[in-house]
């Protein structure tokens, strides 16, 4: 099993505060661990950096309780308190989702809820456990357009416009990328429109995404679709992977799922993703969940860590978390590292072939560089021209001498 744990007693409680639900045997380690006076500023720098403050504010209290020494208490204190401020932004977070959903289905656009809060409702029972994040919501690829005119009529600004693409970027932008980034600045809120699963079409788990069926999830007078549970869970695993994990927020939602899960369970589990693609994805996963956050048992149908897809999903971790002191947001991953993972997690040309029209094809030249239709095909000649703009527009002061 993979046991990658860093020797930091600060990261080893916060995996102890992290699991979920906690038991006995967790609030006796949790104990131990802060018996050993570990570096209270720098656990809760991780705590806050991995967006995961209301679980682990719950299950600190709740292991401590009255007995914590003085500086101990001060931490408790403090997550606490950002916890409350948490609940009240996911209490705003639910109405502005109401709102987009109304405004939506109000234009003729149905949408699904991908993550958030309905994902904080079925694994915590208590929407203020998850931290709030982004609003994502899944529609069909048709009713891009439709559904941007409708988002910016509710006060969103977003990155592109498909609304002003030609019909040639357009169409480009729908086949080969899979989302548009909206924020709404009055609310501080961002929202992201999806259309697909993963950036990369050919990427194996888009019929996760393809597929009609959907869970209904309560929430007051409000009733929302969301993925089923398991495609859910395999979409998490998929998409922590891609993303090296850099925040263990999403990796903390799957140990809540699985840790209790038993072996049939999981022989069911590896089977499904089997099906969708993404056996590497989900035994990675769980390989990581096993070692930092706990499991009850395991699936001799899951890869094992020499596979060579899941050794690269490891090596993509190391450079994303263990190299940088489990502290780098995703900005600070180069570019090149990242790509250099995406290429060597599949190997199929139509898969690789996507990975370099990313590249070449940038949405953001079309803005920079406007060409009609008929001089589409010369944007990868001009890709490196825009980089080199891109670059100089948005190079960093660079500090006074002093």
């Amino acid at each position: 099993m993979h046991e990658r744990r860093a020797n930091d007693l600060e990261l080893e409680l916060l995996f102890a505060c992290a699991r979920w639900p906690q038991r006995d045997a967790d609030r006796l380690l949790v104990r131990e661990l802060t018996a050993r006076q570990p570096e209270w500023s720098r656990f809760l720098q991780l705590v806050k950096h991995h967006r995961i403050v209301p679980v682990v504010s719950r299950n600190l209290h709740q292991a401590l309780a009255d007995t914590a020494a003085a500086d101990a208490q001060q931490a408790i204190a403090e997550l606490r308190q950002q916890a409350a401020a948490n609940a009240m932004t996911t209490l705003r977070l639910l109405s502005e989702l109401k709102r987009v959903l109304v405004g939506l289905n109000a234009a003729g656009v149905h949408a699904r809820v991908l993550k958030g809060l309905p994902l904080a409702q079925a694994l915590f029972g208590d929407v203020s456990l998850r931290s709030p994040g982004d609003l994502d919501l899944l529609i069909d690829p048709q009713h891009i357009v439709l559904a941007d005119r409708a988002i910016r009529a509710l006060g969103y600004t977003g990155l592109f416009e498909p609304e002003r693409f030609s019909p040639k970027q357009l169409a480009y932008y729908r086949a080969h990328w899979k989302d548009v980034t909206y924020i709404n600045r009055t609310e501080g809120n961002e929202l992201d429109l999806h259309w697909r699963c993963f950036r990369n079409p050919a990427m194996p788990g888009a019929s996760l995404c393809a597929n009609s069926s959907a869970q209904m999830v309560t929430f007051g007078g409000l009733r929302l679709e969301t993925l089923p549970t398991r495609d859910g869970l395999l979409y998490l695993c998929v998409h922590g992977a891609l993303d090296g994990w850099v925040y263990l927020k999403p990796l903390v939602d799957v140990a809540a799922q699985v840790r209790g899960m038993t072996e049939q369970e999981l022989d069911e589990l590896a089977e499904l993703a089997q099906g969708h693609g993404v056996l590497p994805e989900l035994s990675a996963t769980l390989l990581l969940v096993h070692g930092w956050l706990a499991m009850d048992y395991w699936s001799s149908r899951l890869l094992p860590e020499t596979h060579r897809t899941v050794r690269h999903i490891f090596a993509y971790v190391t450079e994303t978390l263990e190299t940088r002191g489990f502290q780098a947001s995703r900005e600070q991953i180069p570019i090149l590292t990242t790509l250099r993972f995406e290429w060597g997690l599949r190997r199929s040309s139509r898969y690789r072939r996507e990975v370099v029209r990313r590249v070449l094809y940038r949405a953001r030249m079309w803005q920079t560089i406007p060409l009609p239709d008929w001089l589409f095909w010369a944007y990868p000649v001009l890709s490196p021209l825009e980089w080199v703009l891109f670059r100089i527009r948005h190079r960093r002061p660079r500090a006074p001498n002093v």
